[in-house]
């Protein structure tokens, strides 16, 4: 009988240390999920930063609710930024790269 309480006790040492590693790798699931949310959201804060210097949003104001108030606004947004894409060659040579960037660096503040 001693035996088998031994081989209990030795099963619930295991499970112990099992429960332990999972709750080690869920930690570390939740940090990496937690960092790429942020990392999401802090481009796409540069991305509206980026669109908010183009006269692409000359018809919104700071404030405007795209979700529930100004719909319409939202709509034709996209409509203009989709023929945008639709317009762009799916590949860009190095001297078109090159181009973009020093037009780009003549309007953006950051630089």
């Amino acid at each position: 009988m001693n035996n088998f309480a031994d081989d209990i006790a030795k099963i619930d040492i295991k499970i112990n240390r099992l429960l332990s590693q999972k709750s080690v790798i869920q930690h570390k699931l939740k940090k990496r999920a937690k960092n790429q949310r942020k990392a999401r959201t802090r481009t796409l804060i540069q991305l509206g930063g980026l669109l908010n210097l183009t006269p692409l949003l000359s018809n919104i104001e700071l404030g405007d609710d795209l979700q529930l108030e100004h719909i319409d606004k939202a709509t034709m947004l996209l409509g203009l930024l989709s023929d945008l894409s639709d317009q762009l060659p799916e590949q860009f040579s190095d001297e078109e790269i090159e181009k973009k960037q020093e037009e780009g660096e003549w309007t953006n503040p950051w630089i």
